[in-house]
C-alpha cells in the first residue's frame, strides 16, 4: 500500500516540480520565438529560473498541490494552485525590487506565472480523473485487518474508496473482548497461532480504538513473526489530524495538538516576505502624502510632527508604535492610560480629519520594515490595557502568539476605537486560528474601502 501511496506521489511531484521549466519554455517561445538559450538577456532569464523553481518548490509543498493529500477532497484546486503562483510572484517581484540589476520582461513575468497556474490545475486534475484507470499500473494489495468492531469496518470502507489503491480483505483479526461487526472476511482470534503459510497477505492495517491500544502489545508480537508490513490508522477526532503535527524532541517523539496557521511557513516566512515588500513601496510611493501630512501636523498645533508609544506586540515585547500626532501634548502618563473616544476634545481639528480616513497610521509602515508589526493582525494595546485587559478577558493574551498590525479582522468588521473588548477578542482569535494569506488581502481591501469612505471614523 505504502509503495502505491509512493509511485503515485512522487509522480506527481515531480510533474508539478517540472511546471516552473514547462512554463518559462512556452512563455520564451512566445516572447522570443525560440525555446533555446539564444535570447537577450539569457543570464537574468536563467537567475530568475533558479529562484523561481525554488520558491514553486516550496510553494507547491506548503499548499500541497505536489502531494496526493487533499486531491481527492477538492473539486478542482484552483485556490490552492492559485496561493503557490501568488506565492511564487510576489517572491519574484520581491527579487526585482531588491536585485535592480536583473532586467526581466513584466510580461514575462506575469505570462509565465499564467501560464504555471493552468498547468498546474490540469495535472492535477489529470491526476485526479486517471486515478482509476488503468493507466496507472495496480496490484490488488491482500490486507489483514486487526480489529473487529465499528472502528474497523469504518475505516476498511474508507480504504476502499482511494481510487487508485485496489485491495481485499483476506481476514479480521479480533482482540480480546472485541465485538465482531464484520461479515465480509474470515475472523481470527488474537489467542490463535498466526500461520503464515495460511494467511496469504501482503500488509497488516492495524485499525482499532484508542481504548484498545493496550491490547496490541501481544498482537503485535505475532503480526511481526508473518514479516510483513504493519500499518496502523489513527483517529485525532474530527478537529486534528496529523500534518506537521509530530515532531522529533530529543528521544522523544512528541505531537503538538494546537497548532496553529499563525505558526506556519507560509505565515512565517510569505506573509513577511509580503508585509516587507508592500511597506517598503508603500514608503516610497507615499512619500509625498507624509510630507503633507507632517507638514499639516507641526503647523496645525504645537508639538512633534509624529507621536511615539510603547506598545506590546508579538510574545509581548514591547516595541515604541509610530502615528502622525492627532492630538494636543499631554504627559506620558496620561496618553499612556486614557482612552480614546469618539469625538475626544483632545484631537486637532487636522488630527480629527487624519482620524477619519486613518492616515495616522501611516508610519507604522516603518515598524513593519523592521519586523515589529505586521500589515494585518490584532492591533497592539498599551501595556497598561494588556495587563488589565489580560486579567478581564479570558485568553486575551493568544492575541500576541501572532504579529500585531495596521490593521486587523475585528477593525475592518467595525470594532474600532472605543468598542465591545469582548467582541473584539473574538475576531482577533477568529483571524488567527482561520489565518491564510487570502484572508490578509481581504482585509487589506476592505481596509483600503474604509479609509476612502470614512466609514470608521472615531
Amino acid at each position: 500500500m505504502m509503495s502505491r501511496v509512493y509511485v503515485y506521489n512522487l509522480s506527481l511531484r515531480v510533474l508539478v516540480y517540472v511546471l516552473p521549466l514547462f512554463s518559462f519554455a512556452i512563455c520564451g517561445y512566445l516572447k522570443f520565438g525560440t525555446f533555446s538559450l539564444n535570447i537577450p538577456g539569457r543570464p537574468h532569464y536563467l537567475i530568475l529560473f533558479l529562484f523561481t523553481e525554488i520558491a514553486w518548490i516550496a510553494a507547491a509543498d506548503y499548499s500541497k498541490i505536489s502531494t496526493v493529500a487533499d486531491l481527492f477532497w477538492e473539486h478542482t484546486g484552483i485556490r490552492a494552485a492559485f496561493f503557490a503562483c501568488f506565492t511564487t510572484l510576489l517572491l519574484q517581484t520581491g527579487l526585482l525590487v531588491f536585485v535592480r540589476q536583473l532586467v526581466i520582461s513584466r510580461t514575462f513575468l506575469f505570462v509565465s506565472n499564467l501560464i504555471l497556474f493552468l498547468s498546474v490545475v490540469v495535472a492535477r486534475n489529470f491526476f485526479r480523473l486517471t486515478s482509476a484507470s488503468t493507466i496507472w499500473p495496480r496490484k490488488c494489495e491482500k490486507l489483514l485487518i486487526v480489529g473487529t468492531d465499528q472502528y474497523a469496518k469504518r475505516y476498511v470502507k474508507l480504504l476502499r474508496r482511494i481510487p487508485f489503491f485496489d485491495c481485499t480483505v483476506e481476514a479480521y483479526l479480533q482482540l480480546p473482548g472485541q465485538a465482531v461487526l464484520v461479515a465480509d472476511a474470515p475472523v481470527i482470534s488474537v489467542t490463535g497461532r498466526l500461520n503464515p503459510k495460511v494467511l496469504n497477505i501482503d500488509e497488516v492495517v492495524v485499525a482499532v480504538p484508542p481504548s484498545s491500544y493496550p491490547d496490541l502489545s501481544t498482537a503485535l508480537e505475532s503480526l511481526e513473526d508473518l514479516g510483513k508490513p504493519i500499518r496502523a490508522v489513527f483517529d485525532l477526532g474530527p478537529r486534528l489530524s496529523f500534518g506537521s503535527k509530530l515532531f522529533q524532541a530529543g528521544r522523544l517523539q512528541m505531537m503538538n495538538l494546537a497548532i496553529s496557521p499563525v505558526e506556519s511557513f507560509a505565515y512565517t516566512v510569505v506573509k513577511r516576505a509580503f508585509d516587507l515588500i508592500a511597506a517598503t513601496l508603500g514608503l516610497i510611493i507615499l512619500s509625498p502624502v507624509f510630507l503633507a501630512i507632517a507638514a499639516l501636523v507641526k503647523f496645525s498645533s504645537p508639538g512633534p510632527v509624529l507621536f511615539r508609544q510603547e506598545r506590546i506586540g508579538r510574545h509581548g515585547k514591547s516595541f515604541t508604535l509610530l502615528k502622525f500626532r492627532t492630538m494636543h501634548c499631554s504627559s506620558k502618563t496620561e496618553s499612556d492610560v486614557l482612552w480614546t473616544t469618539r469625538n475626544d476634545p483632545r484631537c486637532t481639528v487636522a488630527g480629527a480629519v487624519l482620524r477619519r480616513f486613518s492616515l495616522d497610521e501611516l508610519p507604522q509602515l516603518l515598524n513593519v520594515v523592521r519586523g515589529e508589526m505586521s500589515l494585518v493582525g490584532p492591533r497592539p494595546e498599551r501595556p497598561y490595557y494588556v495587563a488589565k485587559f489580560g486579567e478581564d478577558f479570558d485568553k486575551y493574551n493568544m492575541r500576541h502568539r501572532c504579529h500585531v498590525g495596521i490593521t486587523g479582522w475585528a477593525q475592518v468588521n467595525g470594532l474600532r476605537g472605543d468598542t465591545s473588548i469582548s467582541d473584539r477578542l473574538q475576531y482577533d482569535l477568529y483571524y488567527m486560528r482561520n489565518w491564510s494569506f487570502g484572508l490578509d488581502l481581504q482585509i487589506i481591501f476592505r481596509t483600503a474601502f474604509v479609509a476612502f469612505t470614512g466609514a470608521n471614523e472615531y
